[in-house]
């Protein structure tokens, strides 16, 4: 083993803790820098300190009180990457005996995991250095203007919140054109009545020498806190070279994503600041707040109301920016939101979207599904012997070998997935889930896992919980789960079994992601898989899109309502999913 661990000097239980809390910071620091951290037995500049963070409770002071016995403040640095469950230490001067001094020390109770890190990473990397092209601008208003403006448009957002076009998650308001955010995009040829108020005219003359953009189009977003936006590019085509932020009140932590390497940066963006996004960071990397009521850097800090001024110029011109994989003007695939009124358009959109696409990522999302959700496999194993078990939309067929003396058959639209499955020796047949060719009342259970979002309409979805009713025998459960738009409720708060594990994020995880609409276009990226399912190698990092209709609380008991002869046995939500079990009467 690699860690510096004295096993002879530690029991069985104390050394797998000190491994399992190790091995799990090391997967999130990894994630930080953008590549693999490793653990060494040698000294070295940097130390990780695991189940010392501030999701412990625990801050700069705490640990600095357990330095100070064998290291002078001005010769070592703390960092607190924000929400984690460690922090990472550097010391200017290697010392040789620093792992044995500080390593299960008790930090408020906590008992700190200690292990060098070899010097592969950076202190930009640890501090989350800004994205390319990210400039922060502080104290561009002043404190009399802010107020004046956050009075303002506090005033004019009255009657926003009861407009039925606002979102969920934020009241937002928008001068010179709107923006869409059904579409991402602004009708070019319907500017506003409403141009920008002269108030932020005049914040415009004041930012002038740090902008290179003529700003028409300005949207006004009011935060209270715990509120959030879901991290995205600001759509390419329509907007010019920079997006600029005039943050007013609260300080607050943004996050920012490269999607091609799953590095996430959070950058602190304080009160009367000016951010502007050029470049990479314009045009590459996502950028999102998330719902909290605190954020933690190197401190916490509790929000409050925050009032954001985005400014944008509205452009005609296609985008030519080198991120084709990003942009909208080049990636010509790129689907419109919005929900689907017509079966036509719901074959078409299903077929393209789902169906095409599936067909196309078959390996690559075989390789993202591997681990059975302990709660399916609960129902699953809650059968008797030789029952008969049908996983509609079975994908890898991942539950299709969880009970040797259970007859589990799995069908699945993707004939390249069905292949995946009967390579790995189940049973599968492919079809379409509004038409399956199975005997009715032949089941003892069918299971559909993360299937029923990818259809268009209100109809063809009860169309599929009508055919997995149809085919349950009396007393036969039905169990099916759907992505959730909401994605912070509290389970605790359900008073509830949950009907899946509180561990059961993988089927999407959407846990990460945030929707301010209902029928949604997610993307995914091969990052260079290649294999049977057709895709040559020049369609290595090819971006796809997938039709998700994600539910809102109630939506799926209203659909199970509607299927005569069953029983709702409940509904709970789960890692950002909607699960219904359902009982054939």
């Amino acid at each position: 083993l690699l860690y510096t661990i004295k096993f002879e000097a530690m029991s069985k239980k104390q050394a797998k803790k000190h491994l399992k809390s190790i091995h799990r910071s090391l997967k999130h620091l990894s994630d930080l820098v953008g590549h693999p951290c490793t653990p060494t037995q040698t000294p070295s500049h940097f130390m990780l300190l695991a189940n010392a963070g501030h999701t412990n409770g625990i801050g700069r002071a705490d640990v600095s009180s357990v330095l100070e016995c064998c290291l002078p403040p001005s010769t070592y640095k703390l960092f607190f990457p924000p929400d984690k469950h460690f922090s990472v230490l550097y010391v200017d001067s290697i010392r040789e005996d620093l792992l044995d001094l500080i390593n299960f020390s008790k930090v408020r109770d906590n008992v700190v995991y200690c292990t060098y890190i070899t010097e592969d990473i950076s202190l930009e990397s640890v501090t989350g250095a800004k994205p390319p092209g990210l400039f922060i601008h502080h104290d561009i208003v002043s404190q009399e203007t802010e107020e004046e403006l956050m009075a303002f448009f506090l005033e004019h957002s009255k009657n926003a919140r009861q407009s039925q076009d606002n979102l969920k998650n934020r009241v937002t308001l928008h001068f010179g054109y709107k923006f869409d955010y059904k579409t991402n995009l602004v009708n070019l040829s319907a500017p506003l009545q409403n141009p920008i108020p002269a108030c932020v005219a005049d914040v415009i003359d004041l930012i002038k020498p740090h902008i290179s953009i003529s700003p028409n189009q300005l949207t006004v977003n009011i935060y209270e806190p715990g509120q959030g936006i879901p991290k995205h590019v600001d759509t390419h085509s329509i907007f010019t070279s920079e997006i600029l932020s005039v943050s007013l009140g609260s300080d607050v932590v943004m996050d920012f994503k490269n999607p091609s390497t799953g590095q996430v940066v959070p950058v602190l963006i304080p009160g009367r600041s000016l951010t502007v996004m050029s470049g990479e960071s314009r045009y590459l990397w996502h950028h999102g707040i998330t719902p909290r009521k605190t954020d933690a850097l190197q401190d916490v800090t509790h929000r409050s109301l925050r009032i954001s001024l985005t400014l944008r110029e509205v452009t005609s011109e296609p985008c030519t920016c080198p991120y084709a994989a990003q942009c909208d003007s080049q990636n010509y695939g790129k689907p419109v939101c919005g929900a689907v009124k017509s079966e036509e358009e719901a074959v078409r959109v299903e077929g393209q979207y789902v169906s095409e696409v599936y067909e196309q990522i078959a390996d690559h999302f075989s390789g993202t599904r591997h681990t059975p959700w302990p709660g399916v496999v609960r129902v699953i194993n809650s059968l008797p012997p030789h029952s008969l078990v049908l996983d509609v939309g079975c994908g890898n067929g991942k539950y299709l070998g969880v009970r040797s003396d259970v007859c589990l058959i799995g069908n699945d639209n993707s004939a390249n997935l069905c292949g995946i499955c009967r390579d790995r020796g189940h049973e599968v047949f492919v079809c379409n889930a509004l038409r399956i060719p199975f005997r009715r009342g032949s089941c003892d259970a069918v299971i559909c896992i993360a299937m029923l979002h990818h259809m268009t309409t209100p109809e063809r979805r009860v169309v599929v919980l009508q055919n997995i009713a149809d085919l349950l025998c009396q007393e036969g459960l039905g169990l099916v789960t759907v992505w959730a738009q909401e994605q912070h409720i509290d389970l605790a708060d359900q008073g509830a079994e949950s009907c899946l594990s509180a561990d059961s994020s993988e089927e999407g995880g959407v846990g990460r992601r945030q929707f301010d609409s209902q029928d949604v276009f997610v993307d995914w990226q091969l990052k260079g898989a290649s294999g049977s399912s057709g895709v040559s190698s020049q369609d290595n990092n090819k971006v796809y899109y997938r039709y998700y209709h994600v539910f809102r609380e109630g939506e799926l008991a209203d659909l199970v309502a509607q299927i005569p002869g069953v029983e709702l046995v409940g509904v709970t939500y789960e890692k950002a999913n909607w699960c219904a079990v359902f009982r054939k009467l």
